[in-house]
């Protein structure tokens, strides 16, 4: 009989990732809207494991998988709720979601499961892909262990051998890249003497090379791209040999003459409406304080440093910018500009 080659097409899986310690699905909301698919995430806290699924998974379409040590938990299963989801990040995926970047897609499999509680062979039949098929691990594991905050932090905390397991996923799940976050404390917890490094990072480096990945690790903050907080992070870069190694961006923002200014909080923020504790805002009209040293982008209506060229929202030309007022009513169609409607100063929803 002569053999017949069957024209079976398999799915795009070249912007793929898997989230680890992913608690509220930080990690994961970036990378989704970066064009990223989130094939799966590993959550095991309740209360972090009931707002990922809340917020990142659509109802019907995503998988819950939760533990059989976990299932047995009466609190961790109430937490859980009645298992619904928002819906507000995401349409209904189409069947070639994975080869769609310009989609934001919800995560496909949410995992409540402690990560030494499931095997990496086991995981990735659960979610059906074979070694290789995740191109992108991520995950932040718990830094309590390595914080300087912790004033008892010592090399025997077992928190802080849970990064070695999720090299071990690596290396048997084989992605092309893996990021490890966490607090720069890990790079001198427990180092002794004048070694350079502490031994965290040489079992993190050894592992890594072990498992057939070259490694790199840098202290980023936030505030250098962008983001109205000076939040100093430790990431671990890591490329499967052979594969080129991945190039963090430039810094976009700092005090030097060829970046932005700082994005300050009042200018990420000042412009919302306020909000009582457990408030929804469902388009009330609300009006802009003027601001001093601040300008309003003509094109979003956000607020921005006065020194700015560019909208730090739109990146639109900040020429013509509104230094008055801004008064919006959603439910109208109305937006008013430069008006002289006013929040009062004690803001609190009332207005002039």
């Amino acid at each position: 009989m002569k053999s017949q080659q069957l024209d079976i097409r398999f799915p795009k899986l070249e912007y793929t990732f898997a989230d680890f310690f992913a608690g509220a699905g930080g990690f994961s909301l970036g990378l989704m809207q970066a064009g990223m698919k989130c094939i799966a995430a590993l959550e095991n806290d309740a209360d972090s494991l009931h707002t990922y699924w809340s917020n990142l998974c659509l109802k019907g379409w995503s998988h819950l998988w939760i533990s059989k040590e976990r299932a047995g938990d009466k609190k961790f299963v109430k937490k859980l709720g009645s298992g619904e989801t928002m819906n507000r990040l995401f349409d209904i995926p189409s069947d070639d979601w994975l080869s769609k970047t310009e989609q934001v897609s919800p995560c496909l499999n949410l995992f409540g499961y402690d990560i030494n509680q499931i095997e990496p062979e086991q995981f990735m039949k659960m979610c059906c892909v074979r070694p290789g098929d995740i191109r992108v691990f991520v995950g932040g594991p718990p830094c309590q262990g390595f914080s300087t905050s912790n004033h008892f932090r010592n090399e025997e905390d077992e928190r802080n051998r849970l990064p070695l397991r999720m090299i071990y996923f690596a290396k048997v799940c084989r992605p092309d890249y893996v990021f490890l976050e966490n607090v720069p404390g890990l790079l001198t917890v427990g180092r002794k003497g004048r070694n350079s490094e502490s031994p965290f990072v040489l079992w993190i480096r050894e592992s890594f090379e072990e498992a057939g990945y070259d490694m790199t690790y840098h202290v980023h903050n936030a505030a250098d791209y962008g983001v109205p907080q000076n939040r100093k992070r430790l990431i671990f870069s890591a490329n499967r040999k052979g594969v080129k190694p991945f190039e963090f961006p430039h810094p976009t923002h700092g005090n030097t003459e060829n970046l932005q200014p700082y994005v300050t909080v009042r200018e990420a923020i000042f412009g919302l409406p306020p909000l009582k504790s457990g408030e929804t805002y469902e388009g009330e009209p609300y009006g802009y304080d003027p601001i001093e040293g601040h300008v309003i982008c003509p094109s979003c209506l956000n607020y921005n440093q006065k020194e700015r060229q560019q909208c730090h929202y739109c990146k639109s030309e900040l020429t013509g910018a509104i230094t008055g007022g801004v008064f919006k009513y959603p439910k109208a169609g109305l937006t008013l500009i430069d008006t002289k409607a006013r929040m009062n100063p004690e803001r609190k929803g009332i207005y002039s």
